[in-house]
């Protein structure tokens, strides 16, 4: 079984693909297949025409991200300077039950076109559900001011732009992101 799309696919390069405890983001030099357990990443196996890298849950370079009821734990696991190319993957958990996440990176405030990210969502307790707010760009370069109803174990194309997600009541949040860092200053960390 696939899991579904709860908004339009508007990727041009990255591509995505699940079924059971496995995920894929690819292009065409590059793949990660992201090994899901208990809600959470146990490892990334990142595949090149040269190489096969294994990178396990305690290598997840960690952050702590915003305060209050937007404060949330963020782990890295394809970053810059390697192993990968252009994908940037990682997982972000919230703290707490129907929390926010809070703005983005200054560089998604600046849209342009071409830049692609996925969530793949991760949601405990209550409904399951979660919302997903979208203000900015899509790839294609058209603007987006939309919120859509998020499900566990499901995709959305996120814009650049300002996106922040909530649980409904009871629902603790975690979603899995990659994004193409088409230009350095698209990096997160």
């Amino acid at each position: 079984m696939s899991y579904p799309w709860m908004n339009k696919i508007r990727l041009e390069t990255l591509r995505v693909s699940g079924s059971g405890n496995i995920l894929v983001f690819e292009t065409d030099v590059e793949k990660a297949e992201v090994h899901i357990n208990d809600n959470d990443i146990s490892k990334v196996i990142h595949i090149t025409n040269d190489s096969q890298i294994i990178i396990e849950k305690s290598q997840g370079y960690h952050l702590v991200v915003g305060e209050g009821n937007t404060q949330r734990d963020v782990y890295h696991y394809l970053k810059p300077a390697g192993p990968s190319l252009l994908l940037r993957l990682g997982i972000t958990i919230h703290r707490g039950l129907g929390t926010w996440s809070s703005l983005p990176h200054d560089f998604e405030l600046q849209t342009e076109p071409g830049f692609e990210e996925v969530f793949f969502y991760l949601l405990q307790g209550g409904s399951k559900k979660a919302i997903q707010v979208g203000r900015g760009m899509w790839c294609d370069g058209s603007v987006v001011d939309e919120v859509w109803l998020v499900k566990d174990h499901s995709w959305s194309t996120i814009p650049m732009g300002y996106h922040p997600l909530v649980g409904e009541p009871g629902v603790k949040v975690s979603y899995i992101w990659a994004y193409l860092a088409k230009k350095k200053e698209w990096e997160k960390i």
